[in-house]
């Protein structure tokens, strides 16, 4: 039986893990995009990594959040996920380059080496705007 609480709440996942993992409580962390995240504390990751896998392979494209005390920290996605994540941001990068083609601009070579790594997951978007902001000086 599966039940859930408000964000924050403990949610039971016991209908998806079989009995010698439905001993472990599993709680949210937040709401991401309107998800909830499950989220195991780092011992119960280490112990159903196996199962988190298995449930990947077979489809399950639920991301399952990981962290010290219930605090989720990282999140784990089947890689299809993160694929089509970082494809759709370099898709982005794309059709700006193109807008700004079609009003007679270019994108500066430092700009989009930070937006190539923004892109690829390397930096997070806050962080890609602090450093294009600091080419130009603005803050």
């Amino acid at each position: 039986m599966s039940r859930q609480r408000t964000p924050g709440g403990p949610v039971y996942l016991r209908d998806r893990l079989d009995s010698a993992q439905a001993k472990f409580t599993v709680y949210t962390g937040r709401y991401t995009f309107g998800m909830l995240i499950e989220t195991l504390s780092v011992r119960e990751a280490r112990e159903q990594l196996p199962s988190v896998l298995e449930r990947f392979r077979n489809g399950d494209r639920t991301p399952v959040g990981v962290g010290s005390h219930r605090k989720t920290e990282a999140v784990m996605v089947p890689v299809e996920v993160f694929d089509e994540l970082t494809a759709e941001r370099a898709q982005s990068l794309t059709q700006a380059a193109a807008s700004l083609r079609a009003e007679g601009l270019t994108v500066a070579a430092d700009v989009e080496a930070i937006t190539t790594r923004w892109a690829s997951g390397e930096i997070s978007t806050g962080q890609m705007r602090e450093l294009v902001r600091g080419l130009y000086g603005v803050r």
